[in-house]
């Protein structure tokens, strides 16, 4: 069974001695982003591996690490859906093997590719943009609610979102009084990265998904080295789009699998 992880010390032990031992596993969040979730996380430790979960609103994120040759055990359940991601080369032979997972109740979910665009002079791009006012948060958030599915999307909590608006981290597109569409983005390092972009059904075929991205890419032009976001391998408008754009896969892959 679970337990919970009583603080960050014992968590950087179980982190430590299973890196050193070179064990297979999907766990390579940084430590300040494992550290922020200490409170949300369990360990169930078992003969040759062990099971990470953060429990998020709508679900646990499940992350293993399991000793080379060691097949995953049983997972038990949990009042809310886990939900397994293993970042990998897109390859032949690099793929994460579905079958072991699905023999302890994961099912497929959906699949992400990564794409990536240098930063380079002489980008063209529109420098007439518009950012998100407070007072439209409660729009943009309804959006976020409604228009992503909510294991894989990275939305974030509404002080986040807030917090984006006033760091001039979302862009929009408006009619009249109406938010027709928006991009949410941020930084890791010197990468700029797209967290979420959203147009409504009514205005889609207008170019306005197209316009929110140049926008980006023209405000961050200066400060990061490249763009980076994913994309769903089912989504092919919005692959058309973004390589029309200049971004082109770098060889990730996330197949996503979900135990209800």
């Amino acid at each position: 069974m679970f337990k919970k992880i009583r603080n960050a010390k014992d968590l950087e032990a179980l982190l430590r001695a299973w890196h050193g031992k070179r064990a297979t596993t999907n766990f390579f969040l940084t430590e300040d982003v494992y550290l922020s979730m200490i409170k949300q996380c369990a360990v169930m430790r078992f003969a040759n591996g062990c099971y990470l979960v953060f429990e998020k609103e709508h679900h646990y994120d499940f992350y293993f690490f399991l000793q080379k040759g060691t097949n995953p055990v049983a997972v038990p359940q949990m009042p809310k859906p886990l939900v397994l991601e293993q970042v990998c080369l897109e390859r032949k032979g690099q793929e994460p093997k579905a079958a072991a997972w699905q023999s302890v109740g994961f099912v497929p979910y959906l699949e992400r590719k990564r794409l990536m665009m240098p930063l380079q002079e002489g980008i063209s791009a529109t420098s007439v943009m518009q950012f998100a006012d407070v007072s439209q948060i409660d729009v943009i958030w309804n959006m976020m609610q409604t228009m992503f599915e909510p294991y894989t999307s990275a939305l974030p909590t509404k002080q986040e979102l807030l917090a984006s608006i006033k760091a001039k981290e979302v862009l929009v597109v408006q009619e009249d009084d109406t938010l027709l569409g928006f991009l949410r983005y941020g930084a890791e390092k010197k990468v700029s990265v797209l967290w979420q972009i959203a147009v409504l059904e009514q205005a889609r075929g207008k170019g306005i998904g197209r316009m929110l991205v140049k926008q980006w890419i023209w405000q961050v032009k200066d400060d990061a080295l490249r763009c980076q976001l994913w994309v769903r391998t089912d989504n092919q408008a919005a692959q058309r789009m973004y390589e029309m754009l200049g971004f082109l896969p770098d060889g990730r892959i996330a197949p996503v699998m979900i135990k209800e």
